[in-house]
């Protein structure tokens, strides 16, 4: 059966009886449901009229991978699930139900969510960021005492310096890309890291995620910040501070499934909140404790003990994929009881 997407327009082929399954359209990324066979699509009127072909009744390969529906007939003897991996690869993106998720983890959950990164790419992720500053630090701080006893060790402190800062912040804002792919992948039901080595991102998606996980925290914590600008820390401050950090979780899970700062409105997240309440009341306080270890460990990139400050890097950024995951499986279980379809 065909159907046309109600956002954008394009024509999609599914195999029959499929209707009711979710899907994100190839063109425009938003999410679409198969409608009922039989149900008559709404006339769309168009400015001007092209000839073109009928298409096959056979269903598209692509549409196919979007419903997470094998084809009906494949080329060059190649398996389905053959041809499936090589559109991925292809595309690099991610599409709602284009994969089997296992949905059963292999462990109970309290420990299993700590084993969310424990892939092969999300190690090698993990050593990468945190690793390639820290074997630039002796580098650096070596740098610095040939300068000061010889000036022209400057040529070479420069490019150091930019080199380890520069390698420091590029990883900060690759980890807050990867943690808007986990999210994504989690709430499809993966149990463990997503492999993204099909996709490239480009410095400004990186920069943009960055800059949107900035106005999740700015909008649901800047104000207890912008508070101590004129009070101390007071009860009004952890206040503020408290209910900002309580919504951060559904505000960003908000901002990344709807691709757009519209879901940072205090309406649909407070409602979203109450909606699945008590599940969420027990996201937030582990999302707090998963936090607590690495904030904790801050003190040790300002001592002197600089080797033990790379070891907070690389907690923080083994925290921020853990909580990830624990956003997009939230999700992924309480879907329904959000009611973000309507």
């Amino acid at each position: 059966m065909t159907f046309t997407c109600e956002h954008c327009g394009r024509r999609l082929s599914v195999p029959d009886g499929q209707a009711g399954k979710k899907g994100r359209c190839p063109q425009c990324k938003k999410t679409v449901t198969v409608p009922a066979a039989g149900v008559e699509e709404p006339v769309v009127q168009t400015v001007a009229v092209v000839h073109e072909p009928p298409e096959p009744a056979t269903t598209s390969l692509r549409d196919s991978l979007l419903f997470d529906m094998p084809p009906r007939d494949t080329a060059n003897g190649e398996t389905s699930e053959e041809v499936q991996e090589k559109l991925r690869a292809i595309q690099g993106d991610y599409t709602l139900g284009g994969q089997h998720k296992p949905q059963k983890r292999p462990l109970p959950w309290v420990i299993d969510v700590f084993l969310y990164p424990m892939t092969k790419l999300g190690l090698i992720i993990l050593l990468l960021c945190s690793g390639i500053p820290f074997a630039l630090r002796p580098l650096l701080i070596f740098s610095q005492d040939l300068t000061a006893a010889f000036v022209p060790g400057l040529f070479l402190l420069i490019p150091l310096f930019f080199a380890h800062w520069g390698s420091l912040l590029l990883a900060g804002l690759y980890i807050n890309w990867y943690v808007a792919e986990c999210i994504r992948d989690s709430a499809a039901g993966s149990v463990r890291a997503i492999d993204t080595t099909a996709t490239t991102p480009g410095f400004g998606e990186l920069l943009g995620q960055s800059l949107t996980v900035l106005a999740c925290g700015g909008a649901y914590l800047g104000p207890a910040f912008l508070y101590t600008q004129n009070h101390d820390t007071d009860v009004i401050f952890w206040t503020l501070f408290g209910v900002g950090g309580f919504l951060f979780p559904m505000a960003l899970l908000a901002v990344t499934m709807f691709e757009s700062f519209r879901a940072l409105s205090p309406v649909l997240v407070v409602t979203s909140v109450f909606s699945a309440l008590t599940p969420y009341c027990l996201l937030a306080a582990f999302c707090c404790a998963a936090c607590l270890l690495p904030l904790r460990l801050t003190r040790l990139w300002f001592n002197d003990s600089w080797p033990l400050g790379y070891v907070y890097v690389f907690l923080t950024f083994y925290a921020a994929i853990v909580l990830a995951h624990l956003v997009g499986r939230f999700y992924w279980k309480y879907e329904e009881r959000l009611h973000w379809d309507t």
